[in-house]
């Protein structure tokens, strides 16, 4: 009899060791692509890309040419020639003619809708420092321009694509 209780163990044992658990895995069809990993049937994008299945990057939203002004103490810059932003990576951009200086700076997308640039200096040796936030069409922000002579400018700008 005992080893009967003993047979009948081990095979509820056995059994239960190869039974699939209840739980299925919340990612199996979960598909977030090459730029995400899926958590607890969520997708968790890397930095620089959003969406249902990681697909947008960032920096898509700030590509296009824009019109504008830029405020610089008491003067107002109105761009005569676009500025053009393109995408350098998921995560940098760079725009021409940034403040109408007819010159570039390149940018880190910091977040899905901020840019920032830090003693970024252009091929004239300006100096740049700042940052934007773009929302639908329109990209605002403030930087510093630090010349080459030393003196500096705080301004404002607003563009629309």
């Amino acid at each position: 009899m005992n080893k009967n209780r003993f047979y009948l163990l081990a095979l509820l044992g056995v059994l239960l060791a190869v039974t699939p658990s209840c739980n299925p895995d919340p990612c199996k069809d979960v598909n977030c692509g090459a730029n995400g990993t899926c958590l607890d049937g969520t997708c968790i994008c890397d930095t620089g890309y959003e969406g249902a299945s990681c697909e947008v990057e960032w920096a898509t939203k700030f590509e296009g040419s824009y019109l504008g002004k830029d405020v610089c103490g008491m003067d107002t810059y109105i761009l005569a020639k676009h500025a053009v932003i393109t995408k350098l990576s998921a995560t940098m951009v760079r725009i021409s003619n940034f403040g109408g200086f007819n010159s570039f700076i390149d940018a880190n997308v910091t977040k899905s809708d901020e840019l920032g640039f830090t003693n970024f200096i252009d091929p004239t040796g300006r100096r740049f420092t700042g940052t934007a936030k773009i929302s639908g069409n329109k990209l605002t922000g403030s930087y510093q321009v630090t010349f080459s002579d030393g003196s500096s400018e705080n301004c404002t700008f607003e563009y629309t694509k």
